[in-house]
C-alpha cells in the first residue's frame, strides 16, 4: 500500500485591464513523499459559489476532489481524508488553496 497527499490551487485569471475574465488557472498536485508530480494544470472555468465560501479556495477544494475522483482514480488511487491542517491561511488569501487530501493506492495486483 502506497499513501500520498493531493492538494490543489487556483488563480484568478484576469483581462488587459485588470478584471476577472471568469477563468482560472488550476494545478493539482501528487506528493508520494519521494517526489511531487503535477497531475493537472488547466485553465477552468470559474464555477458559481455558494453563499458564505471564499470563492478561490472553495474552487479549488472542488477542482481537487474532481481530480481525485477522476484522474488519480484511474491509477488506482482512493481518498481517504483530509489532512490535518497546518495552519498556514495567508496562501488561501493569496491563491486559492484546497485542503491536503490523504489518499492510497494498492500495490497489491488486482
Amino acid at each position: 500500500m502506497r499513501f500520498a497527499r493531493v492538494s490543489g490551487t487556483v488563480r484568478q485569471l484576469l483581462d488587459m485591464d485588470g478584471a476577472p475574465t471568469g477563468w482560472l488557472e488550476l494545478r493539482v498536485a501528487l506528493d508520494t513523499g519521494s517526489r511531487v508530480e503535477q497531475v493537472r494544470h488547466e485553465r477552468v472555468a470559474t464555477l458559481a459559489v455558494p453563499d458564505g465560501q471564499d470563492a478561490l479556495a472553495w474552487q479549488a477544494d472542488q477542482y481537487t476532489q474532481e481530480t481525485i475522483g477522476n484522474e488519480l482514480s484511474l491509477d488506482g488511487w482512493e481518498p481517504l481524508g483530509v489532512a490535518p491542517d497546518d495552519g498556514d491561511d495567508r496562501a488561501a488569501a493569496l491563491i486559492g488553496s484546497s485542503p491536503t487530501y490523504i489518499v492510497r493506492q494498492s500495490t497489491d495486483p488486482q
